[in-house]
């Protein structure tokens, strides 16, 4: 059976990687993706079943670990598709595959896959810090965020700025002024609109500090992938 597990993972990896390319694109995945995957899951646990390899415990407690993580990420305000995606998984892979480096006690695959995206979604400040070091732009922003020039925003999609200009009015402590203007810092971000792209490109600004918005899927799909070639990060650092 373990050409059917390689099977499984190929389905899982592929529609994954589609939905991470959709979604980073246009921000709305179809659900057709998540039925897709979980219609392919009941098939191969069709073929599982009859010829005895996976309990029906496995696959159940699979699905309801899936089921609480789901419900934990919508209260969380994480996206829909993030949810969806788990429990297709879920349905799909119920457990490890044979040819993971390292299974855990529990070995609910679609847990690993979940813990392994939220360590690579921390690790993403480490990142920011060492490529805006290699630039040589040092701020305590480096590790939340990057510069763009001012002329390029508009190209850039899927961002938020950093920074509000106003009009000056005095700069107060932890502000910079900018050609008559006042530059704070907005935790969060905001959207770059028409409007504020306009009073950059007035302000003389040459650069801001923008941070990415990477969905969550992205980090879910990699973290799949090391789940099944790897196994569970935390389990593997702790043992």
């Amino acid at each position: 059976m373990s050409e059917l597990e390689l099977l499984r993972f190929c389905v899982g990896g592929a529609l994954l990687l589609y939905a991470s390319y959709v979604d980073v694109k246009t921000r709305e995945i179809s659900d057709a993706v998540w039925a897709l995957m979980a219609a392919f899951g009941v098939a191969f646990l069709a073929l599982d079943f009859s010829y005895g390899v996976l309990q029906p415990f496995q696959v159940l407690r699979s699905v309801l670990t899936a089921s609480v993580l789901a419900l934990l990420l919508l209260l969380l305000n994480f996206g829909g598709a993030d949810a969806k995606a788990l429990l297709a998984i879920s349905v799909l892979l119920p457990s490890f595959p044979a040819f993971a480096a390292s299974v855990p006690p529990l070995n609910v695959f679609v847990l690993s896959v979940l813990t392994n995206a939220l360590i690579l979604s921390l690790s993403t400040p480490l990142v920011l810090f060492f490529y805006n070091a290699f630039k040589g732009n040092f701020s305590p922003l480096m590790f939340l965020g990057y510069k763009v020039k001012v002329s390029e925003l508009r190209a850039k999609k899927h961002i938020k700025l950093m920074h509000e200009l106003r009009s000056f009015g005095g700069a107060g402590e932890g502000s910079g002024a900018v050609s008559g203007y006042e530059l704070r810092y907005v935790w969060g971000g905001i959207e770059p609109s028409e409007g504020v792209l306009k009073l950059l490109e007035r302000s003389g600004l040459s650069e801001a500090w923008v941070t990415p918005q990477m969905p969550f899927l992205v980090y879910l799909t990699v973290g799949f992938f090391i789940a099944a070639a790897y196994g569970d990060i935390v389990f593997n650092l702790l043992t």
